[in-house]
């Protein structure tokens, strides 16, 4: 009897620590339970609170590239926005140039601030003009690019040295929007490029080392507009800036002319003339460390036999066409760079070029060579009249 008692005081005690047990793990399971619905609520404000920021992202980039498109709009553009409202956003655009800081130069920065519920991104982006590179191929033609037999076409670099020091003779290349015409035992250092719609034609005996192709996107060559020669007119240095031997500059045409071994020095500045001819045997060369920029109307002529800026940077002395022609007679020697979408370049016999030509078309007479000057790649020339983002970061 004492033995049936104990048992069933065992069972009993056995029965409370079940309980106990049980009690233990509903109360695990539910701080489990509920660590799950906690961890599931804040990942679910997590991915809210990203899309939020993902959205406000996305309205701020909106904002900048409305604000890109009203400066392309207008160069001057600098107003800004104040909450443009997008998409159940807004956003903020406000923009710094040299007017603020001069140490941004031509840069802008545009700093775009967008809104969604309550998160904010700011984007600040970095905005340049695009400008022309005028010289980007060492001869280039609107038209057709004509090269009579024994010429020769190659570059040097003018910043690391002289030509005879410097050569690099598979470079220099050449291209036109129409139609290439290469006569026999010629060579071309470089790429011969026309085109689409264009052809080429090579002659035997001739060599092309660099790449060819007759698909290329059509090059538009900008045209200098009519208020960049008023304004030349206006600042030009003649007759001040000229000295020299048996010239003539006349003040009522505005034309420069030299006799036969005549000799013309420019001082640096901007020069314009209705029209250039030297005579015979003449030159033409910049004083010590002058930088020369000329705009020309009309035609120019160099005489056989004459020298333009011989020996010295083709760099210093850029040359605008207009209208009209550039005419190298024989054994001319010119150092320089020529740019004249409505000119027609004519290069006689055994005339030696070096720097750059771009015309509305060319032609090169036999044994005359063109030197590309690699130099003359970065020259920045005239504004396109659009803008572009080069950077941004988000901040």
């Amino acid at each position: 009897m004492i033995a049936i008692k104990y048992i069933n005081k065992v069972i009993a005690s056995q029965r409370g620590t079940a309980i106990l047990i049980v009690m233990a793990l509903i109360a695990m399971l539910t701080s489990v339970a509920i660590m799950s619905v906690n961890r599931s609520t804040t990942d679910i404000d997590l991915s809210f609170n990203s899309l939020n920021e993902d959205k406000a992202f996305y309205v701020a980039e909106a904002g900048a590239q409305r604000a890109l498109a009203e400066m392309n709009n207008d160069n001057a553009w600098r107003t800004g926005f104040y909450k443009q409202i997008l998409d159940g956003g807004y956003y903020n655009i406000s923009l710094v140039d040299s007017l603020t800081d001069s140490t941004l130069a031509d840069s802008i920065i545009l700093s775009a601030k967008g809104y969604f519920d309550q998160s904010i991104s700011n984007l600040e982006v970095w905005i340049t003009p695009v400008y022309y590179y005028p010289y980007r191929y060492g001869m280039f033609a609107g038209q057709n690019l004509n090269i009579a037999r024994n010429a020769c076409v190659d570059a040097y670099n003018s910043d690391s040295g002289d030509y005879a020091t410097t050569q690099i003779p598979d470079d220099g290349d050449i291209g036109a929007n129409g139609n290439i015409n290469i006569g026999k035992f010629v060579t071309i250092g470089g790429d011969a490029n026309t085109a689409l719609g264009g052809s080429l034609f090579v002659d035997v005996g001739s060599t092309i080392l660099g790449d060819t192709s007759t698909t290329k996107d059509s090059v538009s060559l900008d045209m200098i507009p009519q208020s960049e020669y008023d304004w030349a007119k206006t600042v030009s240095n003649a007759p001040a800036g000229l000295s020299g031997t048996d010239y003539t500059y006349d003040a009522t045409t505005q034309t420069l002319t030299t006799g036969q071994s005549g000799n013309v020095v420019l001082q640096s500045g901007v020069y314009y003339f209705s029209s250039i001819s030297l005579g015979k045997l003449s030159t033409l060369t910049l004083a010590p460390g002058a930088k020369v920029t000329i705009y020309v109307d009309s035609n120019i002529t160099f005489g056989q036999g004459t020298t333009v800026n011989d020996g010295g940077s083709p760099r210093a002395l850029e040359i605008f066409s207009q209208y009209g022609s550039l005419q190298f007679d024989q054994d001319n020697t010119f150092y320089g760079t020529f740019y004249g979408p409505n000119a027609d370049i004519f290069y006689d016999q055994t005339t030696q070029v070096y720097g750059s030509l771009i015309g509305n078309s060319l032609t090169l007479d036999r044994n005359a060579c063109f030197h590309y000057d690699q130099s003359l790649y970065e020259i920045k020339g005239r504004s396109t009249g659009e803008m572009e983002a080069v950077a941004w970061r988000q901040q």
